[in-house]
């Protein structure tokens, strides 16, 4: 089975009938893929679809292709299928292009999606590599350098950049006639005089389409030696060119049959003088002018090859083109702009100041910026590099003022647009992202069926795609022109618009801001913030939160940044924090009733209540949360989000999850983002003893959304369910992922430190465990948080207990309990009591009773599995130090069978080693076989070395 690459796309199952994939966006996805045959970093793949949104949405709308792309290869039953991790992707089919191979054939033939820019050019420097031997030395011929292209112009002293393939179509063609397309600037014409020197050009003008063979008899006066042997056509011609006989009466005709002598006449004057005439601006030609071309081109005898700008092509050349090519007798090579590879040359050939010794390196944001800006148009980038200064940053495009020249062009094209298409496209020059076609619509005061129409007329005419600007230079054109009065009322549509429509509050932000409202912009400003919060983007969150403390007039909005701002306070410092939403809260009291105050005083119980559950104090968070709920009534959906986001960590670990799932729900019907719904029902599953659903939940949430790690504890929250079910490697790895991506913040670092420790206290290695834990314990110090000192504390006993160290096991349980006092949450309060009872010396039986009676507590009021295997584990622990064997049996299989139900790899484990050491004879050894060898299977250090015979906790029991 292979993939063939050569000529059109498509896939050979041995003997059998190829099938061609179809060209799609999907397919394409799998042409670079195939092409690279090795990992590729998603983030790599995505900017070059989509490289003018932002990674979020570029890497969103990667996930959904490529999820077409399986089901495709799928479809035609391909192999192999394509493999993904989390940053990156693969896929590697056989091919038919072999390493090294002088391949003899277009490469992905017939497979063109231009509307994507960015792989239309990766195509093209792909089909110029692989080009065939015939191919690769016409396009050798252009340039000696490895970028050849386009130069800025038909007179320019500069070199031939880029476009080897389209040099080599055009040398190497037999179609009667060849129109090479694309807009303004692009190189149409040096593309043309590159592949044809010494061409005879037949110059089209603007403003000359009403003077009937203008262009032709400015092309045969320019050629005296054609006018000297006219035959029996002289007086003919001379109807045009009266120089040839001046003096001469001309013959009387009637007005065809002198038309039909004279297109004799100069068709064949110039088929004895040239094979290939040249046509420059084929948009401006007469329709003579135009009918005697198309003669040619059915004749065969002399070739022509023009050049013709897409938006400008009026109805009657549009015909003649589609005419011809129905006839076979022409065909057309549409030019984009130039690639990265070329422009780089180019760049570097007009500025080596800018570029350096060898170039703008591929990934240099300097050529990223130019290329991005200018659409990868020749002139116009060669504008913009005059107009740069030595020393200017790629910012600095953003602040020049565009070169008249380029303006004028640019702007020429909006003044050939009816008045509608120019309101449609003055809006999307003021837009943001990729606007639907409805909010250009509100903009430009039109109906969604007029916009549309608008639009289509913008775009034949170059100046959009789709519903955004051509390039940038076409924004920035356009935008300069708009009178100020007129770009604040369209911006203040749009912020209406947006708002009512419900879409990111950073986008209604900024259209209040342009318009110069303020303070009509702040409220999406907290909005936006918000969003960067779930994302990861403190810094930015905590500016745009700053900015409004500060510049807002209304007392109520600078109040709620300031409660945002002390919430923030939770990842370095609670106290702080806390002190900060007090004063707030008291503050907001002094308000008067009304929504304002209702929503800041929601906003400060929800960061109390948060603020509460890290400290360690759930007691407190729950006394609060009703003062919470009294004032959900009515709020508005940034902060209701905000608070049933609070209200669920707090009733979870409370266990009341009716509660939490209520909360839920409504979290759901306010549309928050999937990725924060999808990490509390994980969250809710976990609480509730649904260990592998949760697990299940984090998995999709991290293959759906990873852009949030950095804002959801994602890597985190999963590495705790798979060390939980005793998946130790994944643990580990995530764990430490976690780390990176919540470098410098004390928070979620303390968080990722605690499992971690665990992880590496089950897989035995207990030195980099106590590093991890301490780690965790000094970051629980500077945080003022109780609860991960505790925690620390509590997993360094566990440590030195499976490391055999029962005194400093006792010491550090002692020290956990100082902290915490009595935790109400099962989790943690089970766990902290079973360490209790393993580590109680054997003279003190009341201390142990107590913590099993304590478990046993906690077992009756949460399921669960892990508050049940550590009740049954104290069970056997207490049984065996009163020398109850049949009860320290029973207790041991009733672990083995909690264990055994809900995944629980490593309390499994260590159920079969305590039945092992129980049972008698056979029982007794196939037991313990069983259990060493899952914990060689799994990774358990710490229950092999008990189980080989090292002295550990295990083997002693309670002392």
């Amino acid at each position: 089975m292979t993939l063939c690459l050569l000529g059109t796309v498509r896939w050979q199952t041995g003997g059998e009938r190829a099938s061609p994939l179809p060209v799609s966006l999907p397919a394409a996805i799998l042409l670079v893929l195939a092409r690279k045959g090795q990992w590729m970093s998603r983030s790599e793949l995505a900017s070059l679809f989509w490289p003018a949104v932002s990674d979020e949405s570029a890497l969103l709308n990667l996930r959904v292709n490529l999820h077409k792309a399986r089901r495709l290869i799928e479809e035609f039953g391909i192999d192999p299928p394509i493999e993904g991790e989390r940053r990156r992707v693969r896929w590697a089919p056989p091919t038919d292009l072999g390493t090294g191979a002088d391949v003899k054939g277009p490469v992905a033939a017939d497979f063109d999606l231009p509307e994507f820019e960015g792989f239309a050019a990766w195509l093209r420097d792909w089909r110029a590599e692989h080009a065939g031997p015939a191919m690769r030395a016409a396009a050798s011929a252009a340039s000696e350098s490895d970028a050849d292209g386009d130069a800025p112009g038909a007179g320019s002293s500069e070199g031939f950049f880029g476009r080897r393939v389209e040099l080599a179509r055009l040398r190497h063609s037999n179609a009667a006639a060849v129109i090479v397309t694309g807009e303004a600037g692009i190189g149409k014409s040096r593309l043309v005089a590159e592949a044809f020197p010494g061409a005879a050009w037949l110059r089209c003008r603007q403003g000359q389409r009403q003077a009937s063979f203008a262009a032709v008899a400015e092309l045969f006066a320019s050629h005296d030696a054609w006018l000297r042997e006219l035959g029996p056509y002289r007086l003919d011609i001379a109807r045009l060119l009266p120089q040839v006989a001046p003096d001469e009466p001309l013959p009387p005709l009637d007005a065809l049959t002198a038309r039909v002598r004279l297109f004799e006449g100069l068709a064949r004057t110039i088929e004895r003088h040239a094979s290939l005439l040249a046509v420059d601006d084929l948009q401006w030609a007469d329709p003579a002018t135009l009918e005697w071309l198309v003669m040619l081109a059915h004749r065969r005898r002399v070739r022509w090859i023009a050049t013709a700008r897409t938006e400008e092509l009026p109805a009657h050349v549009l015909d003649a083109q589609r005419a011809l090519e129905a006839a076979a007798a022409a065909g057309v090579v549409a030019l984009d702009g130039l690639d990265r590879t070329a422009l780089n040359s180019l760049l570097h050939a007009r500025r080596p100041d800018l570029a350096g010794e060898k170039g703008f390196p591929q990934n240099h944001r300097w050529l990223d910026a130019l290329w991005r800006y200018t659409g990868g148009n020749a002139f116009c980038a060669i504008e913009v590099m005059d107009a740069l200064a030595p020393g200017d940053s790629p910012q600095r495009l953003a602040q020049l003022p565009l070169p008249q020249t380029v303006a004028g062009m640019l702007l020429r094209r909006r003044e050939r647009l009816p008045p509608k298409a120019r309101a449609v496209v003055d809006a999307a020059a003021l837009a943001i992202g990729r606007p639907a076609a409805a909010q250009l619509a509100a903009m430009a005061g039109l109906s969604v069926a007029a916009t549309a129409a608008a639009l289509e007329a913008a775009q034949t005419q170059g100046v959009m795609r789709g519903t955004v600007c051509r390039h940038d230079l076409v924004r920035e054109a356009l935008r300069d022109a708009i009178a100020p009065a007129r770009a604040a009322e369209l911006h203040r549509r749009a912020a209406l618009h947006l708002a009512q429509a419900g879409v990111e509050p950073e986008a209604v932000a900024y259209h209040w801001r342009q318009a110069g409202e303020a303070e009509s912009a702040w409220p999406f400003v907290l909005g936006a913030a918000q969003r960067m919060k779930q994302r990861g983007e403190r810094e930015a969150a905590v500016a745009a939160l700053t900015e409004v403390r500060d510049e807002a007039r209304e007392p109520a909005l600078a109040l709620r940044a300031e409660v945002m701002l002390a919430q923030e306070r939770l990842f370095d410092d609670l106290a702080a924090g806390r002190q900060a939403l007090e004063a707030a809260l008291a503050r907001a009291g002094c308000l008067p009733p009304g929504g304002a105050r209702q929503e800041i005083e929601a906003n400060a119980l929800a960061g109390l209540v948060d603020n509460a559950v890290f400290s360690g104090d759930l007691a407190r968070a729950c006394s609060l949360a009703p003062a919470l709920r009294q004032r959900l009534p009515g709020l508005a959906r940034d902060v209701l989000i905000e608070a049933h986001q609070v209200l669920i960590e707090a009733t979870m670990r409370e266990g009341d999850f009716a509660a939490a799932r209520a909360s839920l729900e409504a979290l759901r019907q306010a549309q928050t983002a999937p990725a924060v719904v999808l990490s509390f029902e994980a969250q809710i599953h976990w609480f509730g003893g649904e260990v592998r659903a949760a697990r299940q939940v984090f998995e999709q949430l991290l293959a759906r959304h990873p852009d949030y790690c950095q804002g959801l504890t994602i890597e985190n929250d999963l590495a705790v369910m798979c060390h939980a079910l005793g998946d130790l490697g994944v643990a580990e790895e995530m764990a430490r992922r976690s780390l990176r991506s919540w470098a410098g913040t004390a928070h979620t670092e303390a968080l990722s430190g605690l499992v971690l420790g665990a992880t590496l206290t089950s897989m035995g290695r207990f030195d980099e465990a106590l590093q991890a834990l301490q780690r965790a314990q000094e970051l629980g110090r500077q945080q003022g948080s109780a609860l991960f000192v505790s925690e620390s504390l509590s997993r360094q006993a566990r440590l030195h207990w499976c490391a055999g160290d029962l005194a400093a096991a006792r010491r550090d349980i002692v020290a956990a309990r100082a902290e915490a006092g009595r935790p109400a949450e099962p989790l943690r309060a089970s766990a902290m009591a079973l360490t209790e009872a393993l580590t109680s010396p054997g003279a003190d039986a009341a201390q142990a009773s107590a913590a099993l009676a304590s478990l046993e507590a906690t077992a009756a009021r949460s399921r669960h599995p892990l508050v049940q295997a550590r009740c049954a584990r104290a069970e056997a622990a207490l049984a065996e130090c009163r020398g109850e064997r049949a009860a320290a049996l029973a207790a041991a299989r009733r672990l083995a069978s909690v264990a055994g139900a809900t995944g629980l790899a490593e309390w499994s484990c260590e159920a079969l080693a305590l039945i092992a050491r129980y049972e008698r004879g056979a029982a007794a050894q196939a037991a313990r076989a069983e259990a060493l060898s899952l914990a060689h299977r799994r990774g358990f250090g710490w229950l092999v070395a008990a189980l080989e015979g090292e002295p550990t906790r295990l083997q002693r029991g309670v002392a």
